[in-house]
């Protein structure tokens, strides 16, 4: 009977969201901010199969509570068609499917893979993100210029453009550090969810992440701007522009667990 009610299920989340599927599918494609959210449905889905083996073991019971919650999806769904308002689209998706799993499977076992249906919401675009990337524009070449002031690399700021002798840079939208940001903070709440630890642990692991990609891409542009002074602008931005975010990035997923790590050794949990 539950497959019969699952196969009902994903047919009205077909009729219902095809159109938040097809802006999902588009956003993961276009937005440079969310180029990674193919890869989120893939983790939440292996995490999933991580822990067959005790989802197998828990009694499932249908709740009659999850096909009330299904239903506030729908009618979530039905506002967001009304007032065009694409986030809210992807919400009640979740909602719904929440919903589903809970009216089919009961609250045992929607408990226990809580983490992979939340961990979907890194997916949807928010609709403030172009509100936040200017500031963080403004503070990444603000601060870029400082640093290298301070290190002695010559160099005069006007807006976003740096000023050096050997020439300008722009610290534009894709420099602004938010697509470190988002990458970052998603591999952060892997990384909490897989350690073994309180919450204090997790959430420190989780909101170090902001900070840790910002000083990244304030040093990635501060190098940058070394490198224009030693060896010209053309090999700084030719040889060394590109190379510099994978480095950087790099670093800041180690100062990532280094986070971790100053609540003691690190253990990390079977799923």
């Amino acid at each position: 009977m539950a497959n019969y009610l699952a196969i009902l299920f994903i047919g009205i989340i077909g009729a219902f969201y095809y159109n938040t599927f097809g802006w999902l599918i588009e956003s993961w494609l276009n937005n440079p901010y969310y180029s990674h959210g193919f890869l989120v449905p893939i983790i939440s889905l292996f995490i999933i199969w991580m822990m067959r083996k005790e989802l197998v073991d828990i009694e499932k019971k249908e709740s009659q509570k999850g096909l009330i919650i299904f239903i506030i999806g729908l009618v979530l769904q039905g506002m967001a068609v009304i007032y065009i308002i694409r986030f809210l689209s992807g919400l009640s998706l979740l909602i719904s499917i929440f919903g589903i799993i809970l009216y089919l499977y009961g609250w045992e076992f929607t408990k226990k893979i809580s983490f992979p249906i939340i961990f979907l919401l890194l997916a949807i675009p928010v609709p403030f993100v172009d509100m936040v990337a200017p500031p963080a524009q403004t503070i990444s070449a603000v601060t870029s210029t400082n640093f290298a002031s301070m290190l002695g690399i010559p160099v005069v700021r006007d807006g976003l453009l740096l000023n050096t002798p050997s020439g300008s840079f722009e610290v534009a939208l894709e420099c602004s550090g938010l697509r470190s940001i988002i990458s970052l903070l998603t591999l952060s709440i892997i990384y909490a969810f897989i350690l073994e630890g309180g919450l204090l642990m997790k959430m420190s692991i989780v909101l170090s992440s902001i900070p840790l990609a910002m000083a990244g891409n304030i040093l990635r542009i501060t190098s940058v701007l070394g490198i224009n002074n030693i060896y010209g602008k053309d090999i700084a931005i030719a040889y060394f522009h590109d190379f510099s975010s994978l480095l950087i990035f790099s670093i800041a997923l180690i100062g990532l667990f280094l986070v971790g790590r100053l609540f003691g050794r690190l253990k990390f949990k079977k799923i």
